[in-house]
């Protein structure tokens, strides 16, 4: 995988993983924080309910003492005891009661004697509450005015009116479960006290938020009032935060991806060119990077154009010593191959000379023999000179779109008259394209291969040579041309020094062939290589690009 794509994936990873942290960390505090507000609101709305009905106990004792202050029901009921009419009054006892008991809003009301005689009860259910239970709600302090009876659990206000023979006591009585399901009506709770409060209890925990507050009546008999409220409240709002977490982790972690891949391409895109250049550093053709910017990326584009710039002085410092160690040794070699024949034409010479001093009549004999031999040797001078001319001052190559099939045949058709008896085949694999190239070098490059080959196979029973023409897309598009035969081979010692200038097997050659031939074939951007095997005969590949030679500008200055 490139650099980009990893870079892009680890950072959007890395910025995804910290907003989901950071999210997650978020979310669970403003659920801690909602679950305590909403637990600290049903522990409020106890406190509420448990002061709303001190309120309440409170109003209903100011109205009960009231009726035992200047109230008409006190007083007319001591009036008819003193009198000793209270068995006549006892019916408009009873009916002042309940209108009494309607007038101040209670569950009940009772109208008792210190005796435990009921003069009056409201609602008629409670008439029969046991004589015991009476005198026991009649002298209780009047202060405790909270307090849970076997009658009715809930608030209970009491006052006393004494008189000469006897004490009247009237007692109201309100329900703690009404009154508390109505407070908790009003600020959506549930509230409950005694048997109620149990089962608010022992409800489903996790949908039920709860809590408990004591109401004291200051008599030692306190009240436990229970308040619970639904969790649906809580649980949607909890949902809401986990939306909103989850969008905006999603939106970051969006971000934070596309951050990532625009720092990644970023830092990808100058590495990228400075791998694309650095595999044209062995062509020379790498050019200066143009990064901009500071940091470690423009530090090291600035060391690669400099080592490009160290790089081209050396190589052209390297080209003009080997261009003149490539001279020198070719002037050692042309030296060498011009000396050979004048050893002939010296001894050649010195013995005419001889001859003729001691008018020896042997010179006319050796006159014709001695004359050949230089004449011979000079030609065999001038074509050395003739060819190494044509190796120096080859001409740049002129590309036009050739086709190396077409060519081949006709270099074919041209050789076959000089070799009648050998088998010459051409093999063409697929369709290879038109390639940009000089076309009377290539023939030339291709009659050498040939004709080398035919030369090889003279001595061969059943002679034949193989072209074989193909295109070669390993790497840039290419057509190689390959000359097979089925001759002795080359020597291995040969091999190694081939394509150097005078090396050769033939008697007859000047070595500047093959030379000539590589060449052409570097100048065209292209390859000319042996890859035979001793013994199994000759084989020559020529490879050249579809694309053609550099430009002229681009070519190494000729050489003089």
């Amino acid at each position: 995988m490139r650099i980009a794509p990893r870079l892009g994936i680890a950072l959007g990873f890395v910025g995804a993983l910290s907003t989901v942290g950071l999210g997650w960390a978020l979310r669970e505090g403003r659920r801690s924080e909602e679950t305590q507000h909403f637990d600290a609101e049903v522990s409020s709305a106890c406190e509420r309910i448990r002061d709303e009905v001190k309120r309440q106990a409170d109003n209903d004792r100011k109205l009960i003492g009231g009726v035992c202050g200047d109230g008409e029901l006190a007083d007319r009921t001591l009036v008819a005891m003193e009198r000793e009419g209270l068995e006549d009054r006892r019916l408009a006892f009873a009916q002042l009661v309940p209108n009494q008991r309607t007038a101040f809003d209670l569950d009940a009301l009772l109208l008792v004697t210190d005796k435990g005689d009921v003069l009056g009860v409201a609602p008629s259910a409670l008439a029969g509450i046991p004589t015991a239970e009476v005198i026991a709600l009649a002298k209780e302090k009047p202060e405790h005015y909270l307090q849970g009876s076997p009658a009715v659990d809930g608030i209970v206000s009491r006052c006393r009116r004494k008189g000469r023979k006897v004490t009247t006591t009237v007692i109201g009585m309100r329900k703690m479960d009404p009154l508390l399901d109505r407070l908790g009506k009003t600020i959506n709770v549930s509230a409950a006290s005694g048997a109620a409060a149990e089962k608010l209890i022992s409800g489903n925990h996790a949908d039920m938020a709860r809590a408990s507050c004591v109401l004291d009546d200051g008599g030692g008999k306190p009240i436990s009032i229970t308040v619970a409220k639904s969790r649906a409240e809580l649980f949607e709002h909890l949902r809401q935060i986990d939306r909103t977490v989850a969008i905006a982790v999603v939106l970051a972690s969006t971000g934070a991806l596309l951050l990532a891949v625009l720092l990644a391409r970023g830092l990808s895109r100058p590495i990228e060119e400075l791998a694309a250049q650095a595999r044209k550093v062995a062509s020379g053709e790498a050019q200066p990077l143009s990064v901009r910017g500071s940091g470690e990326m423009a530090d090291l584009s600035a060391a690669f154009d400099r080592m490009i710039e160290d790089l081209e002085t050396t190589r052209r410092r390297l080209a003009a010593t080997s261009r003149v160690a490539a001279w020198r040794e070719v002037a050692r070699r042309v030296a060498h191959e011009v000396k050979n024949p004048l050893a002939p034409i010296r001894a050649a010479v010195e013995t005419l000379r001889r001859l003729r001093a001691r008018d020896d009549p042997a010179f006319d004999e050796y006159f014709d023999e001695a004359t050949r031999t230089v004449l011979d040797e000079v030609h065999r001078i001038a074509n050395i000179v003739t060819e190494f001319t044509r190796f120096a001052r080859l001409p740049p190559p002129r590309p036009a779109e050739v086709d190396l099939v077409d060519l081949v045949k006709q270099v074919i058709t041209l050789q076959k008259a000089n070799a009648p008896t050998t088998a010459i085949d051409i093999s063409v694999r697929g369709t290879p394209p038109l390639v940009m190239a000089d076309r009377d070098q290539i023939v030339q490059v291709a009659t050498n291969l040939l004709q080398n080959a035919l030369d090889a196979v003279k001595e061969t029973p059943s002679p034949r040579v193989t072209v074989t023409v193909e295109t070669n897309r390993t790497g840039r598009a290419r057509v190689v041309i390959t000359v097979a035969d089925n001759g002795p081979g080359i020597s291995p010692d040969i091999a190694a020094r081939l394509f150097e200038p005078y090396a050769t097997t033939k008697p007859h050659g000047t070595g500047l062939g093959l030379a000539i031939a590589q060449r052409i074939a570097i100048e065209h951007d292209g390859e000319l290589s042996y890859i035979g095997t001793p013994g199994r005969g000759a084989v020559f590949r020529l490879a050249l690009p579809v694309a053609g030679p550099p430009a002229i500008s681009e070519l190494p200055p000729p050489t003089s």
